[in-house]
């Protein structure tokens, strides 16, 4: 009996997804790396974004999300060349490793083999209530009256980072548990346990899951507190990974207590096309499998938002010459697999995009900092959607049917 009321409680909160989704307009966006193209090209790429169909685009300073932080000024330009655009703009104002926040010892996360890791220990309430405050607080301050500002994106957020450095290695995946530092020590009252069959394990796994939603709590409340608009949404972003039952152990997400606290969850994935006549059907399945995977857990009402790679992931970036894959149809049979589950946000990535393969050496020189001028990102030619203008006809006469009155 108690599996059966389950289920219909399930299909009844599916059931008013799909009938909000058949009232409700469709958004399609499409992620740009700012530090990607010159300032002055910015405008006139908003544009082309809108023209080809694109209602929102979300803003990334690659390789450093806390440029946005650096880097006011252009921030606002930015979003007043969205808006003179005619979209609505997201910001991804965070990544756990690629960022620029000075790092300090105390407030790292510690993993198994009780080394630095090059990321921020998100469990410690006192590197919350100081430096991400701060950071937080900085952000939603500096651009909140911006007209065309829809929200702020928490990119990859469970990431643990590489040893020690931006360019470190990872490690073997039995160390890469997380946290063993001074706070975990003083929260949690016992002997750290480091294996599953060691006593006190499963409490470890509820502490940290706790942690991790005092740190969703934190956020969303720190933002809220300058920028309480409701339209301005907070969402969470993330890879299909974060649903493998090993994250329980290795950092001690439970997705669902996570994800519950921000205004809406975003699923991505990262395909590869081939030419063969199944691959749009198979990767539209894919997109199905992530999207049915992720509600089970998040829930319906919760996953609004689904985003997938139009740069074919492999082999296509590593390679000269103009792309090929995806095709029209291929980002079609994405694009209408997701629409018929009920999602009405659809998040593209992207319209222009730099190359995120830097060594640790280069990444100091190749970040946006405070500077006057910042250096560009090393460009992909031809691999992303503003230099494919072979397929922008098409693009453009599928993606305002689906954003003219009228559409379905």
């Amino acid at each position: 009996m108690k599996s059966i009321i389950t289920r219909s409680l399930v299909l009844l909160v599916l059931s008013q997804v799909l009938v909000f989704a058949q009232t409700s307009p469709i958004r399609l966006g499409a992620w740009y790396w700012l530090n990607s193209a010159p300032r002055s090209e910015w405008e006139r790429d908003f544009r082309a974004a809108r023209d080809i169909g694109f209602t929102d685009i979300s803003l990334a300073w690659g390789l450093a999300t806390d440029a946005f932080a650096l880097r006011e000024a252009d921030g606002k330009y930015a979003l007043q060349a969205c808006h003179r655009a005619g979209l609505a703009a997201y910001l991804c104002i965070w990544h756990p490793i690629a960022n620029s926040l000075p790092r300090s010892p105390g407030y790292q996360q510690v993993d198994l083999a009780g080394r630095l890791r090059f990321s921020f220990d998100v469990f410690d309430p006192a590197w919350r209530r100081t430096q991400w405050k701060a950071y937080l607080q900085k952000i939603a301050s500096t651009y909140m009256a911006e007209p065309a500002l829809a929200g702020y994106v928490i990119d990859d957020a469970f990431e643990i980072g590489p040893i020690d450095s931006f360019g470190g290695k990872a490690g073997p995946p039995d160390e890469q548990i997380i946290s063993y530092g001074e706070a975990e020590r003083r929260s949690f009252g016992k002997e750290l346990p480091r294996k599953v069959t060691d006593p006190y394990w499963a409490d470890w796994v509820k502490a940290r899951a706790g942690w991790w939603e005092d740190w969703a709590l934190d956020t969303v409340q720190f933002i809220r507190q300058v920028d309480p608009d409701p339209n301005h949404e907070i969402y969470l972003e993330d890879e299909q990974y974060v649903l493998k039952p090993e994250t329980r152990d290795s950092v001690g997400l439970d997705l669902a207590r996570v994800a519950r606290h921000f205004d809406a969850f975003c699923a991505y994935t990262a395909f590869s096309w081939d030419n063969s006549p199944e691959s749009g059907r198979r990767v539209a399945e894919h997109a199905r499998d992530v999207i049915e995977r992720t509600r089970a857990v998040v829930g319906a009402d919760k996953l609004r938002i689904y985003s997938f790679w139009v740069a074919n992931n492999t082999p296509d970036l590593n390679k000269p010459g103009p792309a090929k894959l995806p095709t029209v149809d291929q980002i079609r049979a994405v694009c209408e697999m997701v629409l018929g589950l009920g999602i009405r946000h659809l998040d593209m990535y992207g319209w222009r995009i730099g190359d995120f393969r830097v060594t640790g050496e280069q990444w100091p020189l190749a970040r946006p900092g405070r500077g006057p001028a910042y250096p560009l990102t090393r460009p992909y030619v031809g691999k992303h959607l503003y230099d494919r203008p072979e397929i922008h006809a098409a693009l453009r006469a599928y993606f305002r049917s689906l954003t003219s009155p009228g559409s379905p």
